[in-house]
């Protein structure tokens, strides 16, 4: 074994250890899963803010934000979780799912700095 490679393993043991004893002793994939929960929450809260912003200003870049946000924060926790409790399908189906929400979240955003009046 090289140096290199024992290195990698302690430090992916020090990290799984970390992880098992970050949220109160949870196991890896518990502590994963709130944690997503929690950034979807927050995402939420953003979401719902920005969605609000555009309401009360009929402002279309705060729309544009709300969407963005979403899609990159609760939209492909909710759908990863759905792929993955609800089908059969591989992990790298359920990545591509989160890779695709999150490119179009950036879209979203992108498109909200554009000024309305602008071309």
């Amino acid at each position: 074994m090289s140096a290199s490679s024992a290195a990698f393993l302690e430090a992916d043991r020090v990290v799984t250890l970390l992880l098992e004893t970050a949220a109160l002793g949870l196991d890896e994939t518990t502590t994963i899963f709130f944690v997503g929960l929690a950034s979807a929450a927050l995402g939420s809260v953003v979401t719902w803010t920005a969605y609000r912003g555009y309401a009360r200003n009929n402002s279309q870049p705060m729309l544009f934000l709300a969407v963005g946000v979403a899609f990159l924060t609760a939209i492909p926790f909710v759908l990863a979780h759905l792929i993955d409790w609800t089908t059969d399908a591989t992990d790298a189906t359920v990545l591509l799912v989160v890779t695709v929400c999150h490119l179009l979240g950036l879209l979203a955003i992108v498109r909200s700095f554009k000024r309305p009046d602008s071309r």
